[in-house]
């Protein structure tokens, strides 16, 4: 099967988000974490993504903003280096294009990133879920990315991109035939369909220019080349920090030595892209039945982590899912932690 014949069964889509990316370095204290904001505010996040280390954390969460909404407390972006949440950036008209099955497969993983440098768009962000890959890009580009990827990818006949925007007539009735799906509705615990935890997996992190599309061509192809070897991937997660700098993270099965070689070789070759050697992680991954119709399910998974003194390195949300990559060794701990606050079948 050529690449252009991939196998995917429908492409979603929202649209009509608003983007806000947190930044803080390090020894600037504990500044409110953008996702605890949203559930102070009860905003739903549509996406999210962060990472933590040394120099400190960066973030961002897409949400869709009612014209009736309320927050509580809104972010000032307008005086970032006054604010007690950090440096604060807000985007306005950001859409949400995820594709699906995406079947744990690098070559899946790295044929989508290389046709963004190939075709010339950059994704501002990305995360994945247990079955989609989704990517933040600009509302201009929405159209020419539903047509690339309709172009590219083998999907059913009868496949339309499934909007996931509700009008106000659907939502008013759904909520009120399934008072169930409102955010307003809050367990004591939250359900989920069960959390699964992998341990000793690898974790990769690729630095690179989203302004060079270049640079997404050859991350895709080192994916490929991981594919190649009889690699899948459990978790991948990318966050624009600023105008010139793209991380790159990804969770893959253990790699030997000829596996780093060869995919470090096409990286470090080129200017402008650096890639760590990777680091062995645990993944915790779950979802349930609630998870994208109510506020602060990841702020609640946050929390018992914290209250466990359990480490998180990134993390990411995107549809149902959460993701959350813990260093090597806490995956076991970190299960009983997240039982405080939800329910497992």
């Amino acid at each position: 099967m050529s690449q252009s014949q991939i196998r995917i069964n429908g492409i979603r889509l929202s649209s009509g988000l608003t983007q806000i990316f947190q930044n803080f370095l390090a020894g600037d204290g504990e500044p409110t974490p953008l996702y605890q904001i949203l559930a102070q505010d009860r905003i739903n996040i549509a996406s999210l993504g962060f990472r933590i280390d040394a120099l400190g954390t960066s973030g961002f969460c897409c949400h869709d903003v009612k014209p009736d909404a309320k927050p509580v407390n809104k972010p000032d972006c307008s005086h970032p280096s006054q604010s007690p949440e950090g440096d604060l950036n807000l985007v306005s008209n950001v859409s949400i294009v995820s594709v699906y099955p995406h079947n744990s497969s690098l070559d899946t993983l790295g044929f989508l990133i290389g046709l963004f440098g190939k075709k010339k768009i950059a994704f501002q962000q990305m995360a994945s879920s247990n079955a989609m890959i989704s990517f933040v890009i600009a509302g201009a580009d929405q159209k020419r990315v539903l047509e690339l990827l309709e172009e590219e990818f083998d999907l059913p006949p009868t496949h339309t991109p499934f909007q996931q925007n509700f009008n106000d007539e659907t939502t008013a009735f759904v909520k009120k035939r399934y008072p169930e799906t409102s955010a307003t509705y809050v367990e004591e615990k939250i359900k989920t369909y069960g959390i699964q935890m992998v341990a000793d997996l690898s974790m990769f992190e690729i630095s690179f220019n989203p302004n060079e599309y270049d640079h997404f061509e050859i991350c895709g192809n080192g994916f490929q080349t991981l594919a190649r070897a009889g690699k899948k991937f459990y978790f991948t997660f990318a966050i624009t920090q600023s105008k010139d700098l793209c991380s790159l993270f990804c969770l893959t099965d253990p790699v030997t030595s000829q596996d780093s070689r060869s995919f470090f070789s096409q990286v470090q070759q080129v200017r402008g892209m650096d890639i760590c050697r990777p680091v062995s992680v645990d993944l915790i991954g779950f979802h349930g039945p609630h998870f994208g119709d109510r506020y602060g399910i990841f702020n609640t998974a946050m929390a018992c982590l914290k209250a466990g003194s359990i480490k998180v390195l990134t993390a990411g949300c995107t549809g149902a899912s959460i993701c959350i990559v813990l260093p090597a060794g806490q995956g076991e701990k970190a299960i009983p932690a997240l039982a405080k606050g939800f329910e497992t079948p």
